[in-house]
Parts: structure tokens; sequence; C-alpha cells
């Protein structure tokens, strides 16, 4: 199905080294380039040539590891009818099930504490209520700074804008950062490639924001569990369909309604 197949795809592994200075997913340890795992809810991947445990939220991005849990966790909604009156009663009581989207915004903007006048930084990440200025120590509400509809704005317009720039550079490609080749970018979510001149991993997050990758990512796991739950529901009704026709023919007889049996069989 959509959901598994391109967002978990297993990415070429990688044969020739990154220089250490070069962005990727370069293991510390020996050097080499390597690919990320499949699965990218795992917390440690190994390099595939020293086996170094590497952190998966450092190359992938926190953004991409909670879109792909949370993707799965609305897949088993969709699939697991135990699982879904688990978290349907988990709701009603007022709790949650399942992983949350770490879409986070860490753009702040300046103002003037207003018990000492020094200058702080207001966070505008939604999930964000409180501050501390680091010159009196006072806690403030970051209301007082910015509204919450503000914030709001500013943050739909954050991801509009790493939306665009995420389908500029599927339109124009990405350049390898050790042999400087152009690559085209894969349009099935891939959070990685592979140069296609030299073998060096390129990561996606060098170019643009990983919650815009993350926002892709989930975006075709919801489709693809759209069109499986259209699909299965097609089927049901043609089955309902063939049963019916079957009981008419055995009811009535009659080449006519075999005919149409036949031709909904195929």
């Amino acid at each position: 199905m959509l959901f598994s197949r391109p967002l978990r795809a297993v990415e070429h592994e990688q044969e020739e080294a990154l220089v250490s200075q070069a962005p990727g997913v370069t293991c510390p340890r020996c050097g080499a380039s390597t690919p990320l795992p499949a699965d990218l809810t795992v917390p440690t991947f190994s390099c595939a040539f020293c086996r170094e445990v590497l952190d998966t939220a450092t190359y992938a991005g926190k953004q991409v590891m909670s879109g792909q849990a949370l993707a799965e966790h609305l897949h088993r909604v969709a699939t697991d009818g135990a699982y879904a009156q688990q978290a349907m009663a988990a709701m009603r009581e007022g709790s949650t099930q399942g992983p949350r989207f770490e879409d986070e915004n860490r753009a702040t903007r300046a103002a003037q504490c207003t018990a000492c006048g020094a200058a702080v930084a207001v966070p505008l990440d939604l999930r964000v209520h409180q501050f501390t200025c680091q010159a009196c120590g006072r806690t403030h509400a970051v209301s007082q700074y910015v509204s919450d509809r503000e914030r709001f704005e500013l943050d739909m317009a954050r991801q509009v804008a790493d939306n665009e720039r995420l389908k500029q550079v599927r339109a124009e490609g990405v350049a390898c950062s050790k042999c400087g080749g152009k690559n085209e970018v894969s349009t099935q979510g891939s959070v990685q490639m592979q140069c296609r001149f030299c073998g060096a991993t390129i990561l996606l997050s060098d170019h643009v924001d990983a919650g815009a990758v993350a926002r892709e990512r989930l975006k075709l796991a919801v489709h693809g569990m759209r069109d499986e739950m259209v699909a299965k529901q097609k089927a049901r009704d043609r089955l309902v369909l063939i049963a019916t026709v079957v009981v008419l023919v055995l009811v009535f007889g009659g080449a006519g309604l075999a005919a149409l049996i036949s031709r909904l069989m195929h």
C-alpha cells in the first residue's frame, strides 16, 4: 500500500566516504556516508560500515520521526478496530493516545521585559505559553507580548513558506555537497537520496526545513490510507452486488443474469 512502500523504501547503501565537513549522514567515527534507517521511528541506527550507533533525530529531524510515528498511529486507527476504540475512549476521557507531531517554530520576536526593561526573545512557537527573562528571572506569559492569533498567523505563514521552498527544491533539484552534481528529488516523501554521480548520501533537510519534509510525508501517508480505504469499500460494494445477482439467478434463473455475474467477476 502507498503508506508503507514509498515512506519506508530502503535507500541504497553508500560505498564512498564523505569528507568530514560535508553535510549529510556522515558517521563521526569512521567518516563514511551511511543511509538513514528504513524505519524512521527508531531512536538510533548503526553505521553500515563501522556499526557506530547514531542518533536518528540528529539526521532525520524529530519532525520527520514524529510525523512517521503519527502516520503509523493513524493507519492503525483506520485498520485496527480494537485500537481505534482505545483511541476514542482515551479522547473521551480527555487524554490522548499516540504520538504528537513535533513541528516546532524556533523563531522569536525581540522585545523588552515589562518588569526590568531588558531585551528578551519572545518565543513564537504556539505550544510555548511562558518564558523567563534572563536578566531579572521573572516569568511572563507570551500572550502579553504577542497574541495567540498573531502567533497562529505567523506560524501558518512559516509553514506555507517552507512548503513553497520544498516545491522549489523539487523543481530545481539539489547539488551534492561532495561532487557538486545536480540530483533530482523524489516526490515520494524520501528524506535522503544517493547522488547519482558519486554515490554520497544527500539529506533533503540540508536544503529545506525538516518540518516541510515531515508534513509532506504525513500528507502522503494520509492520502495512502484514504486510497486504501476507498479501494476496500469499493471491493465490499462489488461483493455485495455480486452476491445480490447470485441470489437473483438462483431465484429466477436466466442467461442474462448469469452473463452479468461473469462480467462482474472479471
